[in-house]
């Protein structure tokens, strides 16, 4: 009978050790389950906020480009003002020529008629 109670014993301990085994199996997989899950999470929530700075970065970007192309249209008025005054002042000029020339002109023919008139 004795052996017949270690062999119960021992058979007890082995049920045991059995079972904690299967229980750290157990909670081995749900750790590797959550940790699973925990990567996708984060993983995910790493592209979301990968995806926020990058429509950050494109909005940036836009609004500095706008700023820029502004600047380019203030910068080439304040560059083709003079020149567009100077060819206003040279084109009032030319007009004034003209009708300087012109009357010029007019006097010069007045003149031969006159002394053709005379010479009759």
């Amino acid at each position: 009978m004795h052996t017949g109670h270690a062999e119960n014993g021992g058979e007890r301990m082995a049920k045991e050790a059995l079972e904690k085994v299967r229980q750290a199996e157990e909670k081995a997989r749900e750790i590797t389950k959550e940790a699973s899950q925990k990567a996708r999470d984060i993983r995910r929530e790493a592209e979301a906020r990968a995806d926020e700075r990058y429509k950050e970065i494109m909005n940036m970007a836009a609004n500095e480009t706008e700023v820029l192309r502004e600047k380019a249209r203030l910068e080439g008025e304040q560059e083709a003002k003079p020149i567009l005054e100077n060819g206003k002042v040279k084109a009032e000029e030319l007009s004034a020529l003209d009708g300087k020339v012109l009357e010029d002109a007019v006097n010069i023919i007045l003149e031969r008629i006159v002394k053709a008139d005379g010479n009759r």
